[in-house]
């Protein structure tokens, strides 16, 4: 590798850091649309906001695979980098439980609060405007970069894999959607609904019995519900006794369950010591007791052991995320991570076997494979100095537990913007940027920019 000039990147670093007020500023504008993933109209205001802004820096900036993926494009060269983010958010919930508005980006005790401001929307503006920093700085870019920006990543991918289909892909590159140092290990994903079919008599109200008429829990497939209704009702002489019960939690996202409270099963025990009874109370229970454990424990998934060849993987883990009745029909979601070595197929045979032997079926809505990146690859290489000379810290192998892009095509790492033993508040409430670690990302990813495009040498 040629040596970049220090001074090159110091200056580099320089100019970064100076550059974090104007971050801040379009971040406010981003924040500021609503780009909730199934609000199509809002998600393509922010895509277009962030090409024009794009733009405006001197970009080229285009729109694909139907307006559902944004790319903007510095440099040439042999290889290619991309940098693969997303503009779309998860709802904000109950504003009732925000400090400020979810879509006012507010700036107080040195961070910067804001749906969207960890996921995914402060990485990819400090993306690009490290972009534009290495643009201004006028040194010869020696390979091509790409900004890849998706719109339906927090949902069901339709944009990525279209781009994966249609598009010429990046030799390699990495998300800003994980942690630091570097995640070459991901979890898989599995995306199921138990469903069922209820007859009248089955929500119908009986006398001397309270049931279960109606369950609406959970607004996210990748979030723990921090919410979870149930309509009860009973025939008395008098007519039918009708209440509404209402439970909270705490709700996460559904890699991280542990940090969570599930509404839906605190409303299964409130439900089970009231004597509630009746057929969707059968399911709500036998589903809960399924999965009491997030490890899978009870239906016999629990992972063997938590390394893969040497290399830490975790468990499998499991979470009801959403149980909805609409009229006579039930469904259940479970979002399962699995661990890097299991059979996703050994999963789904055992949940159809629990569908079936509690009188529903299983419909499987997605299933995305565990990632391992080889740590021996030179650009991961590049990618762990400047993890190391930005932060002082010493590089250690990080899994990742979200789903990130880093799923959609091969050669992809998840790359920052959470330090070790950061708080990741993405999908909850009062989800925030810690500006000191805005920062210190802003300067590793100049400097992994610097380090990969600077150089004429291969690293694919």
């Amino acid at each position: 590798m040629t040596a970049i000039p220090n001074k090159d990147m110091e200056k580099l670093k320089s100019s970064m850091e100076e550059e974090i007020p104007e971050i801040l500023k379009d971040l406010a504008d981003f924040i500021a649309i609503p780009s909730v993933s199934a609000d199509l109209d809002e998600v393509e205001k922010a895509l277009d906001y962030i090409l024009e802004l794009a733009r405006g820096m001197g970009f080229s900036a285009r729109t694909c695979c139907h307006h559902r993926v944004g790319v903007i494009e510095y440099g040439e060269g042999d290889e290619t980098l991309g940098i693969l983010g997303h503009v779309d958010v998860v709802p904000p919930g109950d504003p009732k439980n925000w400090e400020s508005h979810p879509f006012k980006m507010d700036i107080r005790n040195g961070r910067a609060y804001g749906r969207g401001t960890i996921d995914d929307k402060g990485p990819v503006m400090l993306c690009l405007h490290a972009l534009k920093v290495l643009k201004d700085s006028g040194l010869p870019v020696k390979k091509k970069i790409q900004l890849i920006l998706g719109t339906q990543e927090e949902v069901e991918w339709v944009d990525m894999r279209e781009y994966v289909e249609s598009e010429k892909l990046p030799d390699y590159g990495f998300t800003p959607d994980g942690e630091y140092p570097l995640c070459n290990i991901e979890k898989g994903i599995i995306d199921a609904d138990f469903c069922y079919d209820l007859s009248e008599e089955d929500l119908a109200p009986e006398k001397g019995r309270c049931k279960i008429g109606s369950i609406d829990a959970g607004i996210m497939a990748n979030a723990v519900p921090g919410l979870a209704t149930a309509q009860l009702h009973e025939q008395t002489d008098g007519g039918i006794s009708a209440k509404n019960l209402e439970i909270k939690g705490k709700a996460v996202h559904s890699s991280m369950p542990a940090k969570g409270e599930n509404a839906i099963y605190l409303l299964a025990g409130k439900c089970r010591n009231d004597g509630v009874c009746g057929r969707l109370a059968e399911i709500l229970y036998f589903l809960t007791d399924c999965f009491a454990s997030i490890y899978g424990e009870e239906i016999g998934l629990k992972s063997e052991g938590e390394y893969y060849r040497g290399e830490f993987v975790h468990r499998n883990t499991f979470s009801l995320t959403m149980f909805k009745t609409e009229g006579n029909q039930v469904r259940a979601h479970v979002n399962i991570r699995y661990a890097f070595g299991t059979e996703p197929e050994d999963i789904i045979r055992v949940l159809e076997n629990l569908a079936k032997k509690s009188g529903g079926r299983l419909e499987v809505n997605e299933s995305m494979p565990a990632v391992y990146v080889g740590k021996d690859r030179k650009f991961v290489g590049r990618m762990i100095e400047a993890y190391e000379e930005a932060t002082g810290l010493k590089h250690e192998d990080t899994l990742a537990y979200g789903g990130a892009y880093a799923k959609a095509m091969p050669n992809v790492v998840s790359f920052g913007p959470l330090f070790p033993d950061e708080v990741d508040t993405c999908h909850e409430d009062n989800e925030y940027f810690d500006l000191e670690s805005m920062r210190k990302n802003a300067l590793v990813t100049i400097l992994a920019l610097a380090k990969i495009c600077l150089t004429d040498e291969r690293l694919g």
